[in-house]
Order: C-alpha cells, then sequence, then structure tokens
C-alpha cells in the first residue's frame, strides 16, 4: 500500500529497505511520539520522496499499531469513484484543475446501505486494521453517484471492483487521509456528456486505451498508480 503527499510516498514495511537512496527516509516505529515526529519531518523536507515506517511483525510495535498512529495524524475520509468503459474499448476521464482525473468523491451517511455494518468499518480503519475487509456497501452506492453528477452519465453500472487509493493533502491547514474505493463501470458512449463545472471540471471526454500514457504524464500519482496497475500489470 503506497500513501501518495504529491508525488512522494509513504509505506510500511516489516523489513528495514536495503539500497536506501539519498531521498528516502527509513524510519523504525518505536513509539507514537516519534512516528508523527518523523511525519512531520518528511512533510517539511521535500528532498525526501519516501518515507519509509518500518515496523516489527508482531507484538506492540506492529503493522497494525504503527498504522493506527500514522491515520491519528489526519482526519480520514472515505471516497469512491469510478473508471467507466464503453462499448467502443474507451475509458471515460475528466479534466479539473489542470490534471486529468477520474470522477470521485466523498462517501456520505446518506449512501450507506447498511449504517451500522459501514460505520463499524469505518472504525476499525481507526483502531488500527491497515487493510480494511472488501469495500464497504457505501462504496459503490457513491460511486455511482459521483460518476454520474460529475460527468452527466444518467445510467452506468458497475462491473468489478479495483484496488483503492491513498493520498494526503492539507485543507485549511487541516492534514486530510483519504482512501478512495475504485470501481470499473460502463456505459453506454450515445449518453451526453455534461461536466459538473461547479466541481471545476469543464471538459468530460471518451479516451482511447491508446492514449492512456497521455493522461499518466497529466494527472495525479495516486491515479497514475491505478490506472498502471490496470492497463499495464
Amino acid at each position: 500500500m503506497k500513501i501518495f503527499l504529491n508525488n512522494r510516498t509513504v509505506q510500511f514495511t516489516a523489513i528495514a529497505p536495503e539500497n536506501q537512496l539519498p531521498t528516502d527516509m527509513v524510519v523504525k516505529y518505536e513509539s507514537a511520539e516519534n512516528l508523527k515526529e518523523a511525519y512531520e519531518d518528511f512533510e517539511r523536507y521535500e528532498k525526501y520522496l519516501n518515507l519509509w515506517i518500518w515496523h516489527a511483525d508482531s507484538g506492540l510495535f506492529d503493522g497494525a499499531s504503527a498504522f493506527k498512529v500514522f491515520v491519528s495524524i489526519f482526519k480520514f475520509i472515505p471516497a469512491a469513484g469510478g473508471l467507466v468503459k464503453n462499448e467502443k474499448g474507451e475509458y471515460l476521464f475528466i479534466h479539473r484543475l489542470g490534471h486529468w482525473d477520474l470522477p470521485k468523491g466523498k462517501i456520505d451517511k446518506k449512501d450507506m446501505n447498511d449504517p451500522a455494518t459501514d460505520a463499524n468499518r469505518f472504525a476499525d480503519l481507526i483502531n488500527g486494521k491497515a487493510e480494511f475487509p472488501p469495500h464497504p456497501s457505501s462504496a459503490g452506492t457513491a460511486a455511482i453517484r459521483e460518476v454520474r453528477e460529475e460527468t452527466g452519465l444518467k445510467s452506468v453500472k458497475i462491473t468489478r471492483d479495483l484496488t483503492s487509493t491513498w493520498h494526503i493533502y492539507k485543507l485549511k491547514d487541516k492534514r486530510i487521509l483519504k482512501q478512495t474505493w475504485w470501481f470499473e463501470m460502463e456505459a453506454d458512449s450515445a449518453q451526453v456528456l455534461k461536466p459538473q463545472t461547479s466541481e471545476g471540471i469543464f471538459l468530460v471526454k471518451w479516451t482511447s486505451p491508446n492514449a492512456i500514457h497521455c493522461i499518466l504524464t497529466h494527472t495525479y500519482a495516486s491515479i497514475r498508480e491505478l490506472l498502471l496497475e490496470v492497463f499495464f500489470v
């Protein structure tokens, strides 16, 4: 699992990485304080491109404990989105804030088909589970809603689960950690596309798989990671 801070990454490992580069910051998790200080240093010193948090396989300082401490540094926001494919084999992208992107948005309480179950799964993350079990039911509901709102599509359906991505950003000086669940979807290309301009989206476009390399050079690191997994792995 990679957590992106712009084009930089945070990763957890049970073994100290070998062949460390000058751009790597490697920290052994020994306490909540040392992990929080390490992240603050990483955030401050942009010469470091990768933060490796080294933890034990089990015991007091294992991966779940390290991840729980790491999450506590942020406000956690769950989100969901879609990679939409049409009958011609083209994929739908939006252009927002100078980047190619995929339609996505926050998971709200109104999306929860089973509020108790979904709330428990989100609580599990905060309480130290480094990986969620299969996505909460609300993720699919939110993903379809966001795709419809941001692209103008009226009819879209989920065909399979994709991986989830993680990224960090700041909002009004508050640190945010967002996990986005992704789904592959299908939609008919005859539908009228309408970008949601209120969300800074001014272009929605069907794109040939042959042009994905152009998208990769003008998108966010977390989206690039998702696309590489879908198209090149």
